[in-house]
């Protein structure tokens, strides 16, 4: 009975928003959690690391093409990306597109190759030919990171190469543009994201949430780093096989 009630609500809530030309889909838990806050917080301040071309992968390009609340920052160090991040979001000045890598707070230390404001990145060659579709996203400080890949892409050792790219700390962005607060944090940096997310202590608050890639972290790191955001109060959810979401 409960359950044919249900149907009936269904169909009849679905036919309704048809007839208005939307569709009723079933949101993620992550996304429900940010949609309320967005909600009760305009403008909604966005930081996003790694973001690559804004749109393959991208669990945050839906909200920036909907939402015309939310003031953002996009980080991306491959030249390629960044012009197809400029392409895309021309016509959106409350999107800002910065053409770096999030470097050490600190010093610059030798685990990342970085000295002077640069750091090592390894990356797949804008050459490489018959590759998926997605090789292009591999890029990360650690070459390990990269060549892990072997087993779908069995000659990548070959299209591997070395940039030198500029990197500075996330506060430094995130003040230059004078955003008040971050709500929102993304990172998707191939095996560096705990490393950014250390990050937060220096900003003026901590974001409300986080959303980061930890498929490429030993199981030693992601344990320090659900250990770093659970001392700051935060509560965590694994979204899928590689991502983590926390919320304060």
């Amino acid at each position: 009975m409960i359950r044919s009630l249900r149907s009936m609500l269904r169909k009849r809530l679905h036919r309704t928003f048809h007839r208005f030309g939307f569709r009723l889909v079933r949101a993620p838990f992550f996304e429900r959690l940010i949609r309320d806050w967005e909600l009760d917080h305009e403008p909604f301040y966005f930081v996003q690391v790694g973001a690559h071309n804004g749109i393959t992968s991208d669990p945050f390009h839906r909200f920036l093409v909907e939402s015309l609340a939310w003031e953002s920052i996009l980080i991306e160090p491959q030249g390629p990306c960044v012009r197809t991040l400029r392409s895309i979001y021309a016509d959106r000045p409350s999107i800002r597109i910065e053409h770096a890598a999030i470097g050490p707070a600190g010093s610059l230390g030798s685990a990342t190759e970085s000295s002077e404001g640069f750091l090592t990145l390894y990356k797949v060659s804008d050459l490489a030919v018959g590759l998926p579709h997605w090789a292009n996203q591999l890029a990360s400080v650690r070459r390990e990171v990269i060549a892990s890949h072997i087993d779908r892409i069995p000659d990548i050792e070959r299209w591997i190469e070395a940039e030198r790219v500029a990197c500075e700390p996330l506060a430094r962005i995130v003040n230059r543009h004078r955003f008040p607060r971050v709500d929102l944090l993304a990172t998707d940096t191939e095996g560096f994201d705990f490393e950014i997310i250390k990050q937060i202590d220096s900003l003026s608050s901590l974001p409300q949430f986080i959303y980061y890639e930890h498929l490429h972290l030993s199981p030693q790191e992601y344990a320090e780093s659900l250990r770093f955001l659970k001392e700051r109060r935060y509560h965590t959810q694994a979204v899928n096989n590689g991502d983590t979401f926390a919320w304060l």
